[in-house]
């Protein structure tokens, strides 16, 4: 976007190649293979205090040009008007529903299903003329509508369209990926080959971004750093540098906190313990980490089905639609108390979301079906807005080693209850027919696991993440915890912007990956004007 200005000169500094003849990243049934492998950050984090100390695999990050979009679940979803709106009530004007909708139908190029696909759909709630092709992916089976029937029978919505603002309800989702034959959309395919030949745009691949070069720095209490450039490792392992008028981080929520703290932006009493000067005493840089958590339930099924690997089916529903009158008043108690970790203002946010009856948990449905024998059933509940927050810092001044990361899942005590209670509606609504007339027997967890005690120890042993995370560089004002003010620009610098998901202030009820298009053709608009 930035290069349709042919004055403009970027250079995109990646880490990692172009990926390009690799079907770990085209062929979307093969989601998940590139996990582990070169194209993939793998990055490590801390035990899970909170959950029993358990050691969760690296979490997944793209490390290739289209970043996580080149390696992820493809789900293409958006979030809802209460939580966009939030952002501006943080403190961010401009940065609502409306801007960020009209940013992501511009981005947008949506495929309708055919009238045989068996899906609801909004037109008028997609984009259809953008760069990045999204679609339902496939035909949706007559089980689908015995599992919306079911949802519907247990108290549950059902929803036309999830992409227009009102997210609550069960629907099918679309997905980042052109419709015949489905191959990957990503961010590399959409927005940087069609443009590879422009001369005002070049690329370094295998270049790792280790700090960025400041030309002024000012006493650090008063004035603005002024970036020249940033420092980085090429592909033979030397050091090289390079100039800019204008440094734009997107590194991702663990990747761009790491190049501030290494460039001495960030807590000043943590760089001077590693031996960094600090530049810009920013606090919030590396915190606020937050990411949904998941948990698998699955049950037998009586009979063999018909699987075809998309679409799926998301049901989102509200707290109140969820826990029921019991849960809900403990679920009240608990979000009345401070939580740990969470600046107040976020607080306030979570609890304006509770009042406004936000979606607040999500059902990601999957069917199986082995080659021989009856299919499966596995239902995901989500907490699509957790209380608990982490963190990712450095260890030290060198900029290749990986950060240390924690999640803190159920720091805070209220996440536990609320997906164990969320476990516990899943497994109503499959005791619902006409879903429970197709029920052989549970398998995860095992029958009479059904207690929120119970269901508290099973997620414990059992949650894992989703590949959500945001908020490291939080956009909010700097006296609440901001890392970026509403044009992006990093506080205490004048040329420095983070631009990627580490800014979201908030999850979306909603798989991250169509949010963060938004964001960045917002972004791009704020940039031109």
């Amino acid at each position: 976007r930035l290069t349709e200005d042919p004055n403009v000169n970027v250079l995109v500094i990646e880490a990692g190649g172009d990926g390009l003849g690799n079907v770990d990243i085209s062929d979307i049934s093969r989601v998940g293979a590139a996990w582990g492998t070169d194209i993939d950050w793998q990055f490590p984090t801390e035990p899970l205090t909170y959950a029993n100390n358990r050691q969760l695999t690296p979490s997944p990050r793209g490390k290739v040009l289209g970043g996580s979009s080149s390696i992820n679940g493809d789900v293409y979803e958006r979030g809802d008007a209460i939580e966009y709106d939030q952002w501006e009530t943080l403190g961010n004007p401009g940065w609502n529903f409306e801007s960020l909708i009209a940013a992501a139908k511009k981005g947008e190029q949506f495929f309708s299903p055919s009238t045989n696909d068996n899906i609801d759909y909004v037109l008028g709630d997609h984009g259809t003329t953008g760069l990045l092709p999204t679609s339902y992916g496939g035909v949706a089976p007559e089980f689908h509508d015995d599992i919306i029937e079911g949802v519907v029978n247990a108290g549950g919505v059902k929803s036309m369209d999830q992409a227009g603002g009102v997210v609550t309800g069960i629907a099918h989702v679309t997905n980042a990926r052109l419709p015949a034959n489905n191959p990957r959309s990503t961010s590399a395919t959409g927005y940087y080959f069609p443009f590879s030949h422009r001369p005002n745009l070049k690329v370094n691949l295998h270049s790792t971004v280790t700090k960025i070069l400041w030309k002024s720095i000012p006493r650090l209490t008063s004035g603005q750093a002024i970036a020249s450039g940033v420092e980085y490792v090429d592909a033979n392992g030397v050091t090289q540098s390079a100039s800019a008028q204008t440094v734009i981080l997107s590194g991702g929520t663990w990747g761009s906190p790491p190049i501030l703290e290494r460039s001495g932006v960030g807590n000043s009493t943590l760089l001077k313990s590693l031996g960094i000067k600090p530049v810009v005493d920013l606090p919030g840089v590396g915190e606020n980490l937050n990411e949904q958590t998941l948990v698998a339930m699955q049950w037998q099924l009586n009979t063999s089905l018909p699987c075809p690997g998309s679409p799926f089916l998301l049901n989102v529903e509200p707290l109140e639609t969820t826990l029921g009158a019991g849960n809900l008043q403990t679920v009240e108690s608990l979000l009345n108390v401070t939580p740990e970790g969470l600046n107040p203002a976020l607080w306030d946010m979570h609890k304006r979301l509770y009042e406004k009856s936000a979606p607040w948990i999500e059902g990601y449905i999957y069917l199986a079906s082995p080659p021989n024998g009856p299919s499966t059933l596995t239902w995901y509940p989500v907490n699509l807005h957790p209380l608990s927050r982490g963190s990712v810092h450095i260890k030290s001044a060198d900029g290749l080693e990986y950060p240390k990361i924690i999640y803190n899942f159920f720091q805070n005590p209220v996440d536990l209850y609320i997906m164990a209670a969320g476990a516990q509606r899943v497994q109503q609504i499959v005791a619902t027919p006409p879903i429970s007339n197709y029920i052989v027997a549970p398998i995860a967890p095992a029958a009479g696991v059904t207690s929120i005690e119970d269901l508290s120890e099973y997620i414990k042993e059992q949650a894992g993440y989703t590949n959500h995370i945001i908020g490291t560089a939080l956009l909010a004002p700097r006296e609440k915890g901001g890392v970026v003010d509403p044009n992006l620009k990093v506080y205490g610098t004048k040329n420095v912007y983070v631009v990627d998901a580490s800014v979201i202030p908030l999850q979306p009820s909603a798989h991250t990956q169509a949010t963060v298009y938004a964001l960045a053709e917002h972004a791009a608009e704020l940039f031109k004007n």
